[in-house]
């Protein structure tokens, strides 16, 4: 797909309790420096129940958009609704680029949704780049059992999309009174769009 934006979007991961997972906050603060370089907003976006904590850590670590998906069928982790919510998205408001943490959660929706867009996915990465000559992030991911680092690009398609190693990027400074522009998407979801039901967390 085309990007309609030159934003930066970091999926951020939600526990049960609302807040938000480290992961997520710690890609703000590459998204920060990616997104100034692409001219862009850097927009969090938020998938969940209850999730107003969340939403203020995004801003005070950095957001300057929080897009949020919020409702019930959201409390639980589910392939199904996640992936068709950030997808709705993604067609929606078309960043140019997108980071998810690579958790259990994304790895597993990472791929299914850029399948869907038809665009690439660098998996794992450890570090990340811009090039201004071409407007392409530079993934560098380990490759070959950790001996040898490969940086990746998606020059022809958009989304630009990968996963990030959790615990290899710092947060950036906390400003618990800063604002983000919040933009609150009600949830399109019928059970029959949910293959898999969760019935215990252990």
């Amino acid at each position: 797909m085309e990007a309609l934006s030159k934003d930066l979007w970091v999926f951020i991961e939600t526990g049960e309790d609302g807040r938000a997972k480290s992961v997520g906050l710690e890609l703000l603060n590459p998204g920060r420096r990616l997104a100034d370089a692409q001219g862009g907003a850097l927009t969090a976006v938020v998938i969940g129940y209850q999730t107003e904590p969340a939403v203020k850590e995004a801003a005070a670590y950095g957001a300057d958009k929080i897009i949020v998906v919020d409702g019930p069928e959201y409390e639980h982790y589910t392939t199904d609704a996640y992936a068709d919510a950030l997808y709705a998205l993604v067609t929606k408001y078309g960043p140019t680029t997108m980071m998810i943490g690579a958790t259990n959660e994304g790895r597993d929706m990472g791929p299914r949704l850029s399948c869907r867009l038809k665009t690439g996915l660098t998996a794992d990465c450890t570090a990340v780049d811009y090039d201004e000559e071409t407007g392409n992030i530079a993934w560098t991911r380990p490759t070959f059992g950790g001996n040898l680092m490969a940086t990746i690009v998606t020059p022809r398609t958009r989304p630009q999309m990968a996963t990030v190693r959790p615990g290899v990027m710092e947060r950036l400074e906390k400003d618990a009174y800063r604002k983000g522009e919040l933009v609150s998407i009600k949830p399109k979801l019928s059970e029959s769009d949910i293959h898999v039901q969760v019935l215990n967390v252990v």
